[in-house]
């Protein structure tokens, strides 16, 4: 079997098990189900992982990756101020795009097994001190400008980024808006960066 297509079913695994942890969390998530989620047996998906565990952190971190690729597909080509790829990149992970919302609610279904596990604590947050460091970089050129006095940018960039993920979760859940959470992050942006 060529490598493409060990990687598709591994995917179309994934896949299955994002669907079935977002529409009832990890404790509805075995292999069994995962397997008939995704239409394979349970063979096939014991073939590509060792254990439940492996099958997981797989699916975590397939999400991030294409989460990655959808936030750098967003940015290219874009010429803007690092102030615009900023909110570039927040709009893609607080957006209304399938993948997004399939990929927060991953997220927010592995929060509880990331206290455990620090292996999926570190997929899950490997991306902030990258996204942090811009958004301190962000209000650095502002204090430049005469905007944003009196700030410490690495605390509002923390802020900023934890403003985000709480925005996410109400997403996840339900309890909020692409268009809502959107709103408040520009509003945010917009009180920080005046």
């Amino acid at each position: 079997m060529a490598r493409t297509d060990v990687e598709e079913q591994k995917a179309q695994i994934a896949e299955a098990l994002w669907r079935l942890a977002a529409r009832a969390g990890l404790e509805a998530v075995s292999v069994r189900e995962v397997a008939a989620e995704a239409g394979v047996s349970v063979g096939r998906v014991q073939h590509y992982f060792r254990s439940k565990d492996a099958m997981l952190l797989y699916g975590l971190k397939l999400a991030g990756q294409r989460m990655e690729t959808r936030i750098a597909d967003r940015l290219t080509g874009l010429a803007g101020s690092p102030e615009q790829l900023l909110r570039a990149a927040l709009e893609e992970v607080l957006g209304d795009d399938a993948d997004t919302r399939q990929a927060i609610r991953v997220n927010v279904a592995f929060l509880g097994r990331a206290m455990e596990d620090v292996e999926i604590a570190d997929v899950l947050f490997q991306d902030n001190a990258e996204l942090r460091a811009l958004a301190a970089y962000v209000v650095r050129i502002a204090q430049s400008q005469g905007r944003a006095a009196g700030l410490d940018p690495e605390r509002e960039a923390r802020i900023i980024w934890s403003l985000a993920d709480a925005l996410t979760i109400e997403l996840a859940c339900g309890q909020l808006s692409a268009a809502e959470a959107g709103d408040t992050m520009r509003y945010h942006l917009d009180r920080v960066l005046r």
